[in-house]
């Protein structure tokens, strides 16, 4: 009797001591699914973004799917996430829910399948704390809920991985091919470059990995160079097609911007507390790294785990510099976003992290540590609560407070083309009218696309600036005050510049400039906080002289919280040797209360540069030909 006792305490130790080790894997799989459920809450709570707007008129436009091509051939991007998301809006139309719906089915996809592909390869709690990190990431809560090819892009990685390593690890020495899994690879890396061309560098280093397997050397060189074929025919349509100035773009082509784009691709990966527990991670991994000298990390994962790290690892680098030689001898193209397309390589190698330096669960303090990894994961499903604030440009509010403008209702509605999205053609300001400024505003509304400078009166249009003008003077009387209405490419920095220019502009002067700002939130640590996004600037009359301060109030009555401050933006009177140098008496209000009073001084500009992409709202007046020449005044 006394026997079986010992052994049955035993067989309870040790089941005791089994759960211990695994009760961290349903803690990480419950943030996932937490994370993965919220993807569907919401779809409709933020207006479409100036990308999503492009993704419907791509698909949106008629005449079937020729018409989809021709308005591909206008974008930078492959056209097949078009052509597959028009066959989607054919079943259930141009909604938020419909289109966003299937970049949530798709990440949520993607997530599932790369627990699949890694399934047995790292132990539970590693592969549960990769993908629960993964999924409280910025990048997986952006694209879950973005009608762009992001999400369809990591589906598609997370099938090339499991291929990959198939492939590598079961392709026989001698035998029946693997054509099965040879051709689903190849498909889905042809169909994968044709949706997005960081697929294709993804691709090629999938094949590279592939090519010290002696019976798949030359199918996958046959196979690279057919898909290296294809787009690359594909690309150079696009750019003889495309009216985009692939050259000036926000894209740059530098080590600064190269190494702030990593740098934004690793917060986006892990943010706030999540950040801490990779960082965590990575220190305790050099410090086993360091007593335990070469090999004693991998001496804890699993032979199948150190495979799939060592393809991770390969792929991750090689797109990182493929991606910074192409921006270097093609067009500019890195970014974070597009690196991150990895996202599912980059859950291979955080699983292979916990694994080889994770908490061990046999004392308290690996107990304690455990905890507080999975506090500081789960801490990131703070960021859910932004599924139920606007987070994206305000384009719909915009468009409500200016179609309730007094006196606008049939005039000309001026908005600021955006410059740095497309160059100022005809075809492109009339894309901005109806596409982007339309797509929320009333029918009928009469939007007209105008450059910066143009508003301004740096490169006159007599037609504008006597309309501004006359509007200026009528100020106060119940005509329509509307100078501009602007929401892309202008921030809380540019936007009262361009305030100031247009209080300077010919003919507005004595007129007060209004700039009314409104309200989204942007993502802090896990949280959200409102910040100022959208403008629209009108006039109001003068005030008289020796008036108190007064807030002009708001123009509109719109929803709580959807208007900022208020800032107005007065030209005052040249002073005494002032020279070539305007002063503006500048106020900001919200709510009725005044926050700021200042007088700003800025130089005069007697230049008009061209306005690219990669311009400033107001040029330099340090760039040649902008100072004031000798003795000249305005």
């Amino acid at each position: 009797m006394s026997f079986v006792l010992c052994r049955y305490r035993r067989m309870m130790s040790s089941s005791v001591a089994q759960r211990r080790l695994r009760w961290p894997a349903p803690a990480y799989a419950a943030i996932a699914l937490v994370a993965c459920a919220f993807a569907f809450v919401g779809l409709a709570r933020s207006n479409y973004w100036a990308d999503e707007l492009f993704t419907v008129y791509v698909i949106g436009g008629g005449d079937g799917l020729a018409g989809v091509w021709r308005r591909a051939l206008t974008d930078v991007h492959p056209p097949l996430y078009y052509v597959l998301l028009y066959g989607w809006s054919r079943l259930g139309g141009l909604s938020e829910v419909w289109l966003r719906l299937s970049s949530a089915l798709c990440a949520v996809l993607a997530l599932a399948l790369t627990a699949r592909v890694l399934w047995r390869r790292f132990s539970p709690a590693a592969l549960g704390f990769a993908l629960a990190l993964v999924a409280v990431s910025t990048f997986w809560f952006e694209q879950s809920q973005n009608a762009r090819s992001y999400g369809a892009a990591i589906l598609i990685a997370a099938a090339l991985m499991g291929l990959t390593l198939r492939l590598r690890e079961r392709t026989p020495a001698t035998g029946a091919f693997p054509w099965g899994a040879f051709a689903a690879l190849f498909a889905l890396g042809l169909a994968g470059s044709l949706m997005h061309f960081y697929l294709l560098l993804l691709t090629g280093m999938v094949l590279a990995w592939l090519l010290p397997v002696p019976r798949l050397r030359v199918p996958v060189i046959l196979a690279g160079l057919l898909i290296l074929a294809v787009v690359g025919g594909y690309t150079w349509l696009l750019l003889h097609a495309t009216q985009q100035d692939v050259d000036k773009t926000w894209y740059r082509a530098d080590v600064h911007f190269f190494w702030s784009q990593t740098r934004i691709a690793r917060k986006h990966l892990a943010a706030a507390g999540a950040s801490w527990a990779l960082t965590a991670l990575i220190v305790a991994a050099l410090w086993q790294r360091w007593r335990g000298g070469r090999g004693s990390l991998g001496a804890r994962v699993p032979e199948g785990g150190r495979h799939a790290a060592r393809l991770a690892l390969f792929v991750l680098v090689g797109v990182i510099a493929s991606g910074v030689l192409v921006s270097c001898l093609v067009a500019p193209s890195y970014s974070a976003r597009n690196v991150l397309i990895t996202l599912p390589f980059l859950c291979a190698l955080l699983a292979w992290l916990y694994e080889a330096a994770g908490p061990r669960l046999s004392g308290r303090g690996g107990q304690l540590a455990a905890a507080l990894l999975v506090v500081a994961v789960a801490s990131g499903l703070w960021m859910c609560s932004g599924r139920f604030v606007e987070r994206n440009e305000p384009w719909r509010s915009g468009a409500q407070f200016v179609a309730g403008m007094p006196g606008c209702a049939g005039q000309q509605i001026p908005v600021m083309h955006p410059y740095k999205f497309g160059p100022p053609t005809p075809q492109y300001r009339a894309f901005a009218e109806r596409q982007f400024f339309g797509h929320y505003a009333p029918a009928g509304m009469q939007l007209r696309a105008w450059m910066p400078n143009e508003l301004v009166g740096r490169h006159r249009v007599p037609e504008l600036t006597a309309l501004l003008a006359a509007r200026a003077q009528q100020a106060g009387s119940g005509a329509c005050p509307l100078l501009a209405w602007a929401v892309h490419d202008l921030d809380k920095k540019s936007a009262p510049l361009l305030a100031q220019d247009l209080a300077r502009a010919p003919g507005i002067a004595p007129a007060r400039v209004v700039m009314q700002t409104f309200e989204r939130a942007r993502r802090r640590s896990t949280g959200w906080q409102p910040v100022e996004d959208g403008f629209v600037f009108y006039v109001v009359p003068a005030a008289a002289p020796g008036a108190v301060p007064a807030d002009p109030g708001p123009l509109v009555a719109m929803p709580a919280g959807t208007l900022g401050k208020r800032e107005v933006v007065t030209l005052l009177p040249p002073a005494p040797r002032q020279g070539t140098v305007d002063r503006f008496g500048v106020q900001d209000w919200r709510d009725g209360t005044l926050q700021r009073q200042d007088t700003v001084s800025t130089p005069q500009l007697f230049c008009d540069p061209p306005m690219r992409a990669d311009s400033e709202i107001r040029p330099n007046a340090k760039r040649p030909g902008c100072a004031a020449p000798v003795g000249a005044s305005r």
